[in-house]
């Protein structure tokens, strides 16, 4: 009893600051989600009314997506010994990536007598070999992501999961990227080219998007009860910051459920709940001086800036040259298919806790403190 007691007692450690954690963990996007399923349900135009203002008038992918790319490069080529133990990640993948952009660039010019009408529906071999794997790589990646969250904030309040807890948790993350996967394969169609035959394309799909639902929701059921059965076991309730990653990441594959086309805030929302991890990286490695958040300020306006060079090359190009040509098109598309690719591959290497470097740039502050 005195070991619990002492253990509630104790102060609350943080990644940035419980308030910021709980809002930018789940928090923010779990409330702005039951709005659009919510707002959508009274009024569907209206929803996607709000939907295209806000893709057009809060530029969320320059200031939001794309620093949260950037930000992975930063941790990356910061630590020295990644070139060493990951030079196929490092050094390997950007050279591949340089690659593919050249031969984009020589498909092109060889397409060029067609205009861009024309071009619409036709793409080369690689990028539409990078288009099936989107749906695999994005979904991993993104429940991959909650999942680290859930467990990193379940870490920072002392909670020590057991294996039947993961299990119990981490079984709708797994749900939700089968899911994903499921409704990637519907939103390109796939099933419905290669069985047009009497719609049976078409009812395969939805049968298989209802069985993803019903098993979603069957694991949502089961991660509430490993939630339960770690707050019994510990004697003390599960803090907000545990659980809001977990059940703010169902919401989002909810809201796309509902409305597709809001497919683009599930995006931002996974940038806004990574950006606290580089966030704290960089603050530790800095150290905790005056100048911290002009520091903080200088590196966030530098990742916008690069972000935007990085995924607008193309665009700049063509205001300087005054044209817009099919190249131009298809290597602004390629950059960002393939930034989003090596992304993935980027934080399966710099996230692994279990290296005691990494671990003390995510944690040093606590131990300083």
């Amino acid at each position: 009893m005195l070991q619990k007691a002492n253990s509630a007692a104790a102060p609350a450690k943080a990644l940035i600051s419980p308030r910021i954690d709980a809002i930018c963990g789940g928090g923010l996007s779990l409330v702005i989600a039951l709005v659009v399923i919510a707002y959508g349900s009274i009024s569907s135009s209206g929803m996607d009314n709000m939907l295209i203002a806000v893709n057009a008038y809060l530029f969320s992918d320059l200031l939001i997506n794309g620093p949260h790319f950037m930000a992975s490069y930063r941790v990356l080529y910061s630590r020295r010994k990644n070139f060493r133990l990951h030079p196929m990640v490092t050094i390997g993948a950007p050279l591949l990536a340089l690659a593919f952009l050249v031969y984009i660039a020589v498909w092109s010019l060889q397409e060029g007598s067609s205009s861009v009408e024309q071009m619409q529906g036709r793409r080369p071999t690689g990028m539409i070999v990078l288009g099936w794997l989107a749906p695999v790589l994005l979904g991993w990646h993104y429940v991959g992501q909650s999942w680290g969250a859930t467990a990193c904030f379940a870490h920072l309040a002392g909670f020590k999961m057991t294996a039947r807890d993961r299990r119990l948790i981490r079984c709708g993350f797994y749900a939700l990227f089968v899911y994903h996967v499921t409704w990637g394969v519907e939103s390109m169609g796939l099933l419905t080219s290669w069985f047009p035959q009497q719609r049976a394309g078409e009812f395969l799909m939805e049968s298989l998007m209802q069985i993803c639902r019903v098993v979603v929701l069957v694991c949502f059921l089961l991660g509430l009860w490993g939630f339960r059965l770690m707050s019994v076991e510990q004697g003390r309730a599960v803090p907000a910051t545990v659980w809001l990653p977990w059940v703010a990441t169902f919401s989002w594959y909810v809201m796309v459920d509902i409305y597709p086309q809001s497919f683009f805030l599930l995006q931002i929302f996974h940038a806004v709940q990574y950006l606290m991890f580089p966030a704290r990286v960089e603050m530790n490695a800095r150290g905790n001086t005056r100048r911290m958040k002009l520091h903080m300020l200088i590196y966030y306006a530098a990742l916008v800036m690069i972000g935007f060079v990085v995924f607008e090359w193309t665009q700049i190009l063509g205001w300087t040259m005054s044209t817009v040509s099919v190249p131009f098109l298809f290597l602004g598309t390629a950059t960002m298919m393939i930034v989003n690719v090596h992304h993935y591959f980027i934080d399966a290497v710099i996230w692994k806790i279990r290296d005691p470097e990494i671990r003390r740039s995510v944690f040093g502050h606590l131990e300083t403190s």
